[in-house]
């Protein structure tokens, strides 16, 4: 087994609940693959995203960065692109891997500029999204997301799931295993490390599975969220329009459970691509030899808070993100890990493992200590998040998060806060109340301090920007 500069092999979802997998306590979602991932080596139970929307967390997956400091706020070509090009400026750890001497490979879904280009990024071979969508047009199938979409999700009676047009051997999920294969085949011939980032697509939404996947559960099995029963008191109406926005105010309970299952289906024949994988590292005699990482871009509310996707809110169901890494000899294995991590520890936990300097700009930290079972002193003790709108309506959302309090800064509207430890479904906003004025402003502290130390420009205070919207109090208020 290597345990200096190791293989690694990175494989990310797009859109998986936490909760979506056995180990992390789903008792009816099987996913063996990836809880063999978890159990011979390390879970962390308390990973979120830095923002839940695809570009930026992808961004900040690349660089190390929080949004506002990489700068790809929203999702490719929101708002006219405005932040479309920001990122490219940025180091990325493909471009210092490669140039550090590993095989850099990347397949399947980018979602971020410059898709494609080797020269640029450092992944070569690249195997992009419109090469699988070529392959199933070569196959005769007329097909594609946006349509599925329009079947799903749109009309008073839109079902939210249903079966694939494609059979599961065309599916974006099992080309991108396949072409993973590939890599791995491909690198284990050569003298160099490899470094491969294998992107599903799934389960992102809209949420169409192959057969047989797609009624694989029992809808009955689903257990009713503790939040469902929503009634939004206190709370900014944004999270009411977004049931709008999404056509889901007419999924009642049972047609949740319906969605949920299928959903589960969706992540079962994500944990078979996964299984093939592994198959193909151990046939090659490199699953030993490589640090495996299984992630996902953020969460899906599914239903919680009788909510659809993501956006305009701050909730841990699409914040809080399954990780797991299997690097034998270094993670002991069935270890699990209570500390705050972020996706921004990615990048420069595969640098420090490949014997690479950190770019002094990255926010993130390397997980290498925890991966040791050692937690550093001043290791972070809460973990932050924000929002900066998507499609159509720019909205600024701030949160920290404690393991006991949730602090969300909504500048245009309520603020929030949660008391997780008595109410874990985020129910009851505490903010409003006088008896939690003094928990609230400790919370508001602690996002302060972090917002400065992150250089977030949300609270400069000077020149023309003389005061927050009652965050902190201003120098020249005082």
């Amino acid at each position: 087994m290597n345990t200096e500069r190791p293989n690694i092999l990175f494989l990310l979802t797009d859109m998986q609940r936490y909760d979506a997998l056995g180990f992390n306590g789903n008792a009816v979602c099987k996913t063996p693959a990836i809880d063999r991932i978890a159990r011979e080596g390390m879970r962390f139970c308390r990973a979120y995203t830095p923002i839940a929307l695809c570009s930026p967390a992808r961004g900040s997956l690349l660089t190390g960065m929080f949004p506002h400091n990489h700068g790809q706020l929203s999702n490719m070509g929101n708002f006219n692109r405005a932040f479309d090009l920001n990122i490219l400026d940025k180091p990325a750890y493909p471009q210092i891997l490669s140039d550090a001497g590993y095989n850099v490979g990347y397949v399947g879904k980018w979602h971020l500029p410059r898709e494609g280009d080797s020269e640029f990024w450092g992944f070569d071979p690249w195997h992009r999204t419109r090469d699988w969508n070529q392959s199933v047009r070569d196959a005769g199938f007329d097909w594609g997301y946006a349509q599925e979409v329009q079947r799903m999700e749109w009309g008073g009676d839109a079902p939210f799931c249903g079966r694939s047009q494609l059979p599961a051997e065309y599916m974006q999920e099992h080309w991108t295993a396949d072409r993973t294969i590939d890599l791995i085949e491909g690198f284990c011939g050569g003298d160099k490390p490899f470094m491969i980032c294998s992107s599903f697509f799934g389960p992102h939404f809209p949420y169409c599975v192959p057969e047989p996947y797609d009624e694989m559960y029992d809808p009955d099995t689903v257990a009713r969220w503790i939040n469902f029963d929503e009634q939004f008191v206190d709370k900014p109406s944004v999270q009411q329009k977004e049931m709008l926005r999404w056509n889901a105010s007419h999924l009642t309970w049972p047609d949740w459970q319906k969605v949920i299952a299928t959903y589960w289906g969706y992540c079962t024949f994500i944990d078979d691509q996964v299984q093939r994988v592994l198959d193909a590292l151990e046939e090659a005699g490199q699953l030993d030899n490589t640090m495996i990482v299984y992630s996902s871009d953020h969460g899906d509310m599914l239903g919680s808070h009788r909510l659809f996707n993501k956006m305009m809110n701050m909730y841990n169901e699409t914040h809080q993100i399954p990780l797991a890494i299997r690097w034998p000899g270094v993670v002991e294995p069935n270890h699990v890990c209570d500390d705050f991590v972020s996706l921004v520890d990615m990048m420069p936990t595969f640098l420090e493992i490949a014997g690479v300097d950190i770019p002094d700009k990255v926010d993130g930290c390397s997980l290498l200590p925890l991966l040791r079972g050692e937690t550093p002193s001043d290791w972070r003790e809460d973990i932050f998040a924000e929002h900066h709108g998507y499609e159509p309506a720019l909205c600024t959302i701030r949160m920290v998060q404690t393991q006991k309090w949730k602090y969300i800064y909504n500048p245009c509207s309520e603020d929030e806060l949660y008391d997780l430890e008595s109410d874990p479904g985020e129910l009851h906003n505490l903010a409003p109340k006088l008896g939690y004025k003094h928990v609230l402003r400790r919370m508001k502290d602690r996002m302060v301090e972090w917002l400065r130390d992150t250089n977030d420009g949300i609270v400069n205070d000077g020149g023309w920007q003389s005061n927050s919207y009652d965050l902190f109090v201003s120098g020249r208020e005082r």
